[in-house]
């Protein structure tokens, strides 16, 4: 049973990132990554049975990747809804600390090859930090005060898989990693069409053409330079990776649902209709 709730878990995990869990909260962290764990099993078990090699593939196709979420963001959204949506996921740690811990854990040249390059890039042009920074400013500032953040499980079981993986199992994160920079480019591109469709300055959105540019690539780095490489010197590594993959596709799905049925605007047809 666990002793916080997913939202109080969260919250512990973000403080604690500059240092280390405590016993306690470790334990209530693995208690809540096994039910995530068995309620994304049959995803994970059928990534299991198909081999590696059809893993990009069985990403693109899931639900999670063009969900319609993402198409509301470019076609509806409203100011206000992009910046909740963006700061109710400040929480996320970094993604620089999150690669740098996969870092430690590879096992071959080819993997720590392309880890440090996914590191490299998060410095290009600039710091992606300080883009995310200005973005978010942006979206303050033209939101308002006042503006009402949610707290709800989807959201904290999200983002609570990259923190399982970043506290407790860098291969697990390796699979969540690498099934977010596969789903990267649409998802940037449907929130680009939606910024500059509310006419936000491009210096702003420096930050998305960047990951536009670059995530594609990155999806390859995990996909060709870490996960297989690694797999074929250490089969049982298959395990943690897709279970992280399964993880992370079915907590963004059930979230982006969240997301899309809170919409305090109807949802455009065209969206609807990408739905069934």
């Amino acid at each position: 049973m666990l002793t916080l709730t997913e939202t109080e878990l969260l919250r512990t995990c973000q403080q604690r990132v500059a240092t280390h869990l405590d016993a306690e909260e470790e334990r209530t962290l693995r208690l809540w990554w096994h039910g995530q764990k068995e309620r994304s099993s049959p995803l994970a078990a059928a990534l299991l049975e198909q081999g590696e090699q059809g893993w990009t593939r069985t990403i693109l196709e899931h639900r999670a990747h063009r969900h319609s979420w993402y198409d509301y963001l470019a076609q509806g959204a409203s100011v206000r809804e992009f910046a909740a949506f963006i700061l109710e996921n400040s929480p996320l740690p970094a993604f620089l600390p999150l690669v740098e811990r996969t870092l430690a854990a590879q096992i071959c040249d080819e993997g720590r090859a392309a880890v440090l390059r996914n590191i490299e890039d998060e410095n290009v042009p600039a710091p992606h930090a300080d883009l995310m920074r200005r973005l978010v400013t942006a979206l303050k500032a033209r939101s308002g005060d006042e503006l009402r953040l949610e707290a709800f499980p989807t959201l904290a079981d999200r983002i609570l898989v990259f923190y399982y993986g970043y506290y407790c199992d860098p291969w697990r994160l390796a699979g969540s990693l690498y099934a977010t920079e596969v789903m990267a480019h649409y998802r940037m591109t449907q929130m680009g069409a939606g910024l500059e469709r509310l006419q936000f300055d491009p210096a702003d959105l420096e930050f998305i053409r960047v990951h536009v540019e670059c995530d594609e690539g990155h999806a390859s780095d995990w996909s060709e330079g870490v996960i297989a490489p690694s797999i074929r010197l250490d089969p049982r590594l298959r395990i943690p990776v897709a279970e992280g993959i399964a993880a992370c596709l079915e907590t963004s799905a059930r979230y982006l649902d969240d997301c899309l049925s809170r919409s305090t605007h109807e949802v455009p047809s065209i969206i609807t209709a990408n739905a069934e």
